[in-house]
């Protein structure tokens, strides 16, 4: 839709613009509520740089486990042509794995630097969702993660993307994610404000980004990230989230820690 921008004689890739700005209102947003906990914005910036790795770690490498089978099948035209392998290593990411690798770097910084995960969540986990909404508007400008064909109200046409159909009507699933993480954040914020338990709000996001996600994947036209009896590699994961957050929900324990 508007991959990129000119400003003073630079170009600038719009998805790597919403990317910044998602990132630098996450960090704040982090650091107002963690004020609210007694957590030092120290600690937030660096456990948010650290998060940071872990995500674009984390979804590079999904997407690579994704897109295995075809390097595998393809191998000696990766070998042939390395501008397959930079296209590999440069475009692509799935947000679970950054998910993952978000969380496991968070993890490290706290055991690292001696802090309780448990303590740390109420101020990360509502901005899990405010970034991302950012990251999809980055989507819809670029192209990528688009929807499947469709005409009816709200519909979006591109007319120089790299990534979806070209003029052709689709359904606007990036916006559709991105105005439903922007919900989802509100209502975390607002948890986190009043004290939620810190299991309860994470609960809350794992329950209602799964559903999300696995619904809007239904309405996903680029259906190039695997498929397993009729469901994407996401719908299995959201799958796995779900069931997770009806643990955390249901669970009535005590979580003992020291450090996580």
């Amino acid at each position: 839709m508007l991959p990129v921008i000119h400003f003073f004689g630079h170009t600038i890739a719009m998805y790597g613009l919403m990317i910044v700005l998602g990132a630098i209102a996450g960090v704040l947003t982090a650091i107002s509520l963690g004020k609210r906990y007694s957590i030092k914005a120290e600690d937030i910036l660096f456990s948010f740089l650290y998060g940071i790795i872990g995500l674009i770690a984390g979804a590079k490498i999904l997407y690579l486990l994704i897109e295995l089978p075809w390097i595998i099948e393809n191998f000696e035209l990766l070998v042939q042509n390395p501008d397959y392998i930079m296209s590999l290593l440069t475009g692509g990411f799935v947000f679970y794995g950054g998910l993952i690798g978000g969380l496991l770097m968070l993890i490290c910084y706290c055991r690292k630097y001696k802090l309780k995960l448990y303590d740390m969540l109420p101020a990360i986990v509502p901005v899990i969702p405010l970034v991302h909404a950012f990251g999809r508007i980055g989507c819809f400008f670029a192209g990528c993660c688009y929807g499947i064909p469709y005409d009816g109200p709200f519909s979006i046409t591109f007319r120089i993307s790299d990534y979806a159909p070209n003029n052709q009507p689709l359904f606007p699933v990036q916006l559709a994610e991105s105005t439903v993480n922007f919900i989802i954040f509100i209502i975390l914020y607002i948890m986190s404000r009043k004290k939620i338990q810190a299991r309860r709000i994470l609960a809350v996001y794992m329950l209602m980004y799964s559903i999300m996600r696995f619904v809007l994947e239904f309405a996903r036209g680029d259906t190039a990230r695997g498929i397993l009896l009729g469901l994407s590699t996401s719908q299995w994961f959201s799958i796995g989230l779900f069931a997770c957050s009806i643990f955390l929900i249901a669970y009535k324990g005590k979580i003992k820690n020291k450090n996580i």
